[in-house]
């Protein structure tokens, strides 16, 4: 309960840009966090899903509020009840041209939908488009709900550029666009069978942190075939010397263990 309350201040609080939250919902908080019981909880709880119903089809509401309902739809499906009227408004919202908003509307979906649902259909188009922004925050953003959203039948929508994003100046967009891959190859391996060589490339990235995502990949790939990659063992003892030498920034460290999650 403290936790749940505690995340949800940290929602309401933790906006920028000049679309904080109304001290209304910071009370919507704070008397769930104060409640009793379970039943006084689902009371305030199905209050506010009545309140969010009516309010969030207004005509004309402003994007401050709107991003708010988002919010504190996401809430409420934290604390395990039905927010589905208002999953439409969170895909609109990715297609918003505002960072705060857009980021809002895409953490919203990658909660609230999953790679099955009829709304991904209204979100594909917008990730095309965001994959190409000039701001790597929207494009990280986009990639996250590549890695979420994308399905078997999507995956060639969105292929060509996640591949391009491998080559990207920030390291961050990098990482991603390898995590999206990898996705990709958990759900449909004949899609990305060409593409595998690009793990081995960027193995060799100049970033730890992208270096350490290509791991994942390629460990699959070597539990199903080994023999194929025997001759990555020489930039894997390198990687580890690397590591054991404490050559990687001092954020890998984990309790003054240099980089245990990439050994």
């Amino acid at each position: 309960m403290e936790q749940l309350k505690t995340i949800g201040r940290e929602l309401a609080m933790g906006s920028q840009g000049g679309f904080g939250q109304s001290k209304e919902f910071l009370d919507l908080v704070k008397s769930i966090g104060e409640a009793r019981s379970k039943a006084e909880e689902d009371r305030i709880v199905l209050r506010e899903i009545e309140s969010l119903k009516r309010r969030i089809v207004e005509p004309g509401i402003p994007k401050r509020k709107m991003k708010e309902y988002i919010i504190r739809l996401v809430y409420v499906e934290m604390l395990g009840h039905d927010a589905s009227f208002g999953y439409i408004h969170a895909v609109k919202m990715t297609h918003d041209d505002n960072l705060v908003l857009k980021r809002t509307g895409y953490l919203a979906v990658t909660l609230f939908l999953n790679e099955d649902h009829d709304l991904i259909i209204l979100i594909v188009n917008t990730i095309q488009k965001d994959l190409k922004s000039d701001n790597y925050l929207i494009v990280c953003a986009a990639l996250n709900a590549v890695c979420k959203l994308i399905n078997e039948e999507t995956i060639p929508a969105v292929l060509p550029q996640v591949v391009e994003l491998l080559g990207h100046s920030k390291e961050a967009v990098r990482k991603k666009a390898i995590m999206a891959l990898h996705r990709f190859y958990h759900k449909s391996p004949s899609s990305v069978s060409h593409l595998l060589s690009n793990f081995r490339k960027k193995l060799c990235d100049s970033d730890p942190g992208v270096m350490g995502a290509t791991l994942c990949p390629l460990f699959d790939l070597i539990t199903n075939d080994a023999n194929s990659y025997k001759d990555l063992v020489v930039s894997f003892v390198s990687i580890l010397k690397q590591v054991a030498e404490h050559r990687l920034p001092k954020a890998y460290d984990y309790h003054q263990l240099p980089a245990p999650f990439i050994q």
